[in-house]
């Protein structure tokens, strides 16, 4: 499976960053999330640069209905750098050791510098 490409909007530093919902589904049907894990790492200036955040359920995401695939990257203040990050999201179904890991998008965001706390 080859991750789909989504990237999130540019945003201005220092701004609230408005949470986004996200819909993950294999072939029209919505992904079951039940008992899985999400995690999201953003790098800065490349895909294997050092992380900027790492969000997973709980600290920064947030599944509003397991089933039905649907979860939330959370609202956040981002005072990140002006730069570049990139990003992708890679879920852990249940299943112990053998728990299948699936990466659905990846892209990047651009955070551009603001003045009034430049």
């Amino acid at each position: 499976m080859t991750p789909a490409t989504y990237n999130i909007p540019s945003h201005y530093k220092g701004d609230t960053f408005d949470a986004i919902t996200f819909t993950l589904k294999e072939d029209g049907d919505a992904v079951d999330l039940t008992g899985a894990t999400i995690k999201m790492n953003f790098r800065r200036d490349s895909p294997t640069g050092n992380i900027q955040q790492s969000m997973t359920i709980g600290t920064g995401i947030t599944v509003s209905n397991a089933v039905g695939g649907v979860f939330v990257l959370d609202s956040f203040l981002n005072d990140w750098d002006a730069k570049r990050y990139y990003y992708d999201t890679q879920v852990t179904f249940p299943g112990g050791a053998d728990g299948i890991v699936r990466t659905y998008f990846k892209g990047h965001q651009d955070i551009e510098q603001d003045t009034t706390n430049g």
